[in-house]
């Protein structure tokens, strides 16, 4: 097993002038930080002024700001768990980035070249002016964004049609907020898939008789489905921008109201895993070689089994000779090798993408007593 030290400092997350920001403010404290703090930080600057301003505005305005779903949706859901899980998604990558070289998975001439597609990551990661792009794109679409009019509450009439206060945070702090810490997840995931492409291109030692049926590559769709927190959160602001722009479907035609999450997922699937698509051409180059080698082993292994015991008398008694159990192992093997995917994917990875990205229907279905409706509805769509 080879050492994996040579990746000591390996971070999706752990660079960037946001981050330093926070470390310098010290909401957080790396290495081994914990997000939460940040989290809580993060919420309460965009989500307490709110109300604060709103009272100012009235209590008519604070109850209009309650009375909408979607703000407080993004704000106390989505927001914090963009915040919050860097450590766990960081662990998960360093993790995944590191089994290449512990699982010999990495030619020893290319150690040198794993190493350098490793800091190259670091180096797009801490780039700074992706981070100054993505701030300037958000505060663009807040100067360009026209405020929604049936938002009772982000207006005032003094006399004349204008942002309240508690509406100028939302647009010009809160919601950009929201959207700058989802471009930077965004643009974390780009950084993972431009490395794992680098790595497929990389001649892999991939063994088809592994027991994950990915050659060895198994702990990549485990990797990938640690990004479902992502997901959920991005799931939780469809869902209840749907619910705010069409809350009549959800008890008219709750179907309907259902499709669009149910692409949403379909569509996050997608993302998350095409990178493992990348290695498919090394897959396919195992499983080709892999085949003619068992077969023929296979092949004389079973030759030698049968003019032992079948065509000439053996020299041992059969009960509890080792012949039979390595006919046995061989078989297995064989059809392990068989069985060899061509997609590093794994059924409880994607589900727990799928489940992310739909939960947040579920609950509102639940709370609108609307989802034994649409359970009913699929099936007899089905049937």
């Amino acid at each position: 097993m080879a050492d994996s030290h040579t990746l000591p400092d390996f971070s999706l997350v752990r660079g960037g002038l946001f981050f330093e920001l926070e470390r310098g403010l010290r909401i957080i404290r790396p290495p081994g930080f914990s997000a939460v703090r940040a989290a809580l930080v993060i919420t309460l600057v965009s989500w307490a002024p709110l109300v604060l301003l709103s009272l100012l505005e009235g209590l008519g305005s604070t109850r209009l700001l309650f009375s909408e779903l979607q703000v407080h949706a993004e704000l106390l859901l989505s927001l914090p768990v963009f915040a919050a899980v860097d450590p766990y998604i960081d662990g998960r990558v360093g993790v995944a980035a590191r089994q290449f070289l512990r699982a010999n998975l990495v030619e020893e001439k290319d150690r040198a070249s794993y190493d350098a597609m490793a800091r190259s990551l670091t180096h797009w990661r801490d780039a700074p002016a992706v981070e100054l792009v993505l701030l300037g794109i958000v505060i663009a679409l807040a100067l360009v964004s026209t405020p929604d009019p049936a938002r009772e509450w982000f207006f005032v009439s003094d006399p004349a049609p204008r942002p309240s206060l508690a509406g100028g945070w939302y647009q010009c702090v809160s919601q950009p907020l929201v959207r700058f810490l989802a471009f930077r997840w965004a643009w974390r995931a780009v950084v993972w898939g431009v490395f794992l492409l680098r790595v497929s291109r990389l001649r892999l030692r991939l063994v088809p008789t592994h027991p994950d049926l990915s050659g060895g590559l198994g702990f990549l769709a485990i990797c990938q489905a640690s990004f479902a927190p992502v997901v959920f959160a991005v799931a939780v602001a469809v869902a209840a921008y749907s619910y705010r722009t069409n809350a009549a479907a959800i008890t008219e035609a709750p179907l309907d109201y259902v499709m669009p999450q149910v692409l949403f997922a379909v569509l996050a699937i997608i993302c998350v895993f095409a990178p493992l698509g990348f290695f498919s051409h090394q897959l396919v180059r195992a499983k080709r070689q892999g085949d003619p080698w068992f077969s023929a082993v296979a092949a004389h292994h079973s030759r030698e089994f049968e003019d032992r015991w079948f065509r000439r008398k053996p020299d041992e008694d059969p009960l509890g000779a080792p012949d039979f159990s390595s006919l046995a192992d061989l078989g297995s093997s064989f059809m392990v090798a068989r069985r060899m995917k061509l997609l590093p994917w794994d059924q409880r990875s994607l589900l727990a993408v799928a489940t992310a990205a739909v939960a947040p229907l579920a609950i509102l279905l639940v709370l609108d007593r609307q989802f034994l409706t649409v359970v009913n509805q699929l099936r007899q769509s089905v049937t």
